[in-house]
């Protein structure tokens, strides 16, 4: 087989004795005598042109960590920055070291740094990119007369890598974004026929007489919380709830770790962006926010699926709702083997004949050249004396520098505690890729069974077969202000098993991709969909417009319209829209505020009445004090009850885990209890508190 990438090895200057201080000046001694590079090639808008301002990377490292440096040439009143929490980075200009620790193309660590120095941290693997990981690391950032230096120190604890006789190889793509210009630029430059796959094409670097450290962090953690509400016309108070946990994590060798948690604080710092819901054929999903999930996270990806539907997900750690016990092992043994397993003891609510529901997971994953691989996997729930297992394989197989194959097969397994026999369904997928500058193409064939769940996965829509080919043409423009056009053309025919019909989908959307990170794109859909053994008419049209308005505004939005199905028990055709608005101000460098707008209706087709309507009003306010510190206030307003939710929080993170966290929730609506109706009507005049909750957080990371 053949293997691509870049041929040259990235070799630091040997191990430093005085690492440099980081402040963003790049005036320690080690980087006058450390290894550069130089030299950035764009990969978007369009591949292999120059930069308008140079760019240089420092290398170094010592025993115990790896340090770069990059010398951003610019305009510094052109700079977009911002000192912001961590992880909002991604409307700033930035820098990015990508890199492959295992130098196996299977993941990437994503470090990202802003010109203020704020982080943000990925890990990807599969094409996904998991934007929830947190990693301990350092950085700096400064603006000056030239334009704008980072500084970052990485240490080899926080990332797993292989270390054999004291020599570590890793692979590394350095990358940097300007966002007026809407522009990506790369060290090593990528390969046009490759496309922006990372992976493949990183460039190996080389650390020698690295310490071979033991791992090990204790996190404790104390929460507590005194929450309130209304019931049944009565203000009621819940008593305080004081808990404390420990997470541990053990680093068995420099690539395998286990993770132990007990009596977890699982609780998310801030809640998830409301979403529509009246009308959805599927439950809505929500990405997992809590650390203890996150280490190994992306081994779970799989391929052959396409994210959106189906098997969206083959472990779903969100179905993990309030664990009291936890273990997880994650990393690699060997050069090619890789392996995740979870075991967790969740506490079932009050009412369920099992106090507790077991979790075990498992994924195993072998690589091969590129970013091939060969996968397993298997996955059960069990409670009260039933389970719910899937087990099942998938692989991706790259030939010929730019064609892929992918698949999947997995079979579910249900044992009922009233039925002791077994039910078994089953999910397969196989889809073929190939990719170049010009154009993506995609065949896929997808077909899964009508009983098919997952009680530790997400499911979408089961027992259909689907064909699909997908093109994605781009053309390429010579201008100042139009850079280029994407092209999608999606042909679907779907065979719905249980109503014994075909449904067809024939979409097509034009995006033209502009400077200051902006876009405008139209899609229509020529659709038919089969619901509850029926043909209903999905015609829609979507507008989208997105952009950077210059260094302080930020604005997207989105405009759908067309035929939909009341998803009811007896369901009848309708149309509708749905309009979405966000509009984000970066006042001055620490005040930014967020604001975003949904609206969606429904009307029936036969007569064109108003079914129903809603909308959701967000607005986000953070004043960020330094780096480490910021307040934080979310209000929420939904109009189907109608009320308000809001939430306010101070908090300070040193370093992820070392953080405290104040917070103060409540909802607001003008709901009263009717003692006739036994239920809540809406006849009050003003909005009054119908529940609030007061929380404390404090967690410190110990690390040797």
């Amino acid at each position: 087989m053949l293997a691509f990438g870049n041929d040259d090895i990235l070799r630091p200057s040997e191990i430093t004795s005085t690492p440099p201080v980081l402040d963003g000046k790049l005036d320690d001694e080690v980087w006058k005598n450390a290894t550069t590079v130089s030299g950035f090639k764009t990969f978007r808008p369009d591949f292999g042109m120059d930069m308008e301002y140079e760019t240089e990377v420092y290398m170094a490292y010592d025993a115990e960590n790896i340090y770069f440096a990059f010398k951003c040439y610019d305009d510094p009143n052109l700079i977009k920055t911002s000192l912001s929490p961590r992880d909002r980075i991604q409307d700033d200009d930035w820098v990015c070291i990508n890199l492959d620790s295992f130098n196996d193309s299977q993941t990437i660590y994503g470090f990202y740094v802003n010109p203020s120095g704020i982080q943000r941290d990925t890990r990807s693997a599969g094409f996904r990119e998991d934007e929830a990981v947190d990693f301990v690391w350092y950085s700096a950032g400064e603006i000056n007369d030239e334009g704008y230096n980072v500084e970052v120190r990485i240490p080899f604890k926080s990332i797993r890598y292989a270390n054999k006789n004291n020599l570590v190889k890793m692979g590394v793509v350095f990358e940097r974004r300007v966002t007026r210009n809407s522009v990506n630029a790369t060290y090593p430059p990528l390969d046009p026929a490759l496309g922006d796959n990372f992976l493949i094409q990183m460039m190996d670097i080389q650390y020698e007489g690295i310490k071979k450290n033991k791992l090990v962090e204790v996190l404790p953690a104390v929460t507590f919380s005194k929450n309130s509400r209304t019931e049944e016309g009565v203000r009621v108070s819940d008593k305080s709830v004081a808990d404390i946990g420990v997470t541990g994590k053990i680093g068995l060798t420099s690539d395998l770790v286990l993770d132990l948690t007990v009596n977890p604080d699982f609780s998310q710092v801030e809640s998830d962006v409301g979403q529509v819901d009246d009308n959805q054929r599927f439950a809505l999903f929500f990405p997992e926010r809590r650390p203890f999930f996150q280490e190994g996270s992306e081994n779970f990806n799989f391929s052959g699926g396409n994210g959106r539907e189906g098997i969206r997900s083959i472990v779903n750690t969100r179905t993990i709702t309030n664990p009291i016990f936890a273990a997880k092992l994650t990393g690699k043994i060997g050069d090619k083997n890789r392996i995740s397993a979870i075991f967790a003891q969740d506490e079932m609510q009050e009412g369920s004949t099992d106090p507790y529901a077991d979790f075990e997971i498992l994924r195993y994953r072998r690589s091969f050249t590129n970013d091939s691989y060969l996968g397993g996997f298997f996955t059960r729930r069990s409670e009260n004396g039933g389970s719910n297992s899937v087990a099942g394989a998938d692989f991706n197989y790259r030939f010929a520098k730019n064609h892929t194959i992918e698949a999947y097969y997995m079979k579910v397994y249900d044992r009922e505690f009233e039925a002791p026999s077994m039910t078994t369904d089953y999910a397969t997928a196989f889809s073929y890729g190939y990719s170049t500058r010009r154009i993506f193409i995609r065949a896929r064939f997808n077909d899964n069974s009508e009983n098919f769940t997952s009680d530790v996965g997400y499911v979408g829509r089961v027992g259909v077969t689907t064909f699909n080919i997908f093109a994605g043409p781009k053309i390429y423009f010579d201008s100042d202000f139009l850079q280029r056009i994407d092209n999608w053309i999606s042909l679907t025919r779907t065979y719905d098993k249980p109503g014994g019909l075909w449904e067809k989908s024939y979409y097509f959307n034009a995006r033209l991709n502009l400077i200051r990170n902006s876009r405008f794109s139209v899609a229509l859909n020529d659709k038919t969909e089969v619901f509850d053994g029926q043909v209903f008419n999905r015609d829609n049209l979507r507008v989208e417009a997105e952009s950077q308005l210059n260094k302080r505004i930020n604005l997207n939005l989105s405009y759908r319209f067309g035929k939909l199905i009341r998803y009811v028990s007896d369901p009848y055709s309708g149309y509708g829209k749905n309009i979405t608005g966000q509009l984000n101000l970066q006042l001055s460098d620490k005040i930014n505020t967020q604001w975003r707008y949904t609206f969606s209706d429904f009307y029936r087709e036969d007569n064109r009445e108003l079914d129903f309507t809603r909308t959701l009003v967000r607005s986000r306010n953070t004043y960020q004090v330094n780096k480490f510190l910021f307040f934080r206030a979310i209000v929420e307003y939904d109009s189907r009850d109608p009320d308000i939710a809001a939430d306010f929080l101070a908090s300070f993170t040193l370093i992820p885990g070392t953080v405290v966290h104040i917070g103060y929730g409540s909802i607001l609506n003008k709901m009263q209890w009717d003692d006739q109706l036994e239920d809540y009507v809406a006849t009050k005049d003003r909005f009054e508190s119908f529940r609030n909750g007061f929380f404390f957080k404090a967690s410190y990371l110990f690390r040797s």
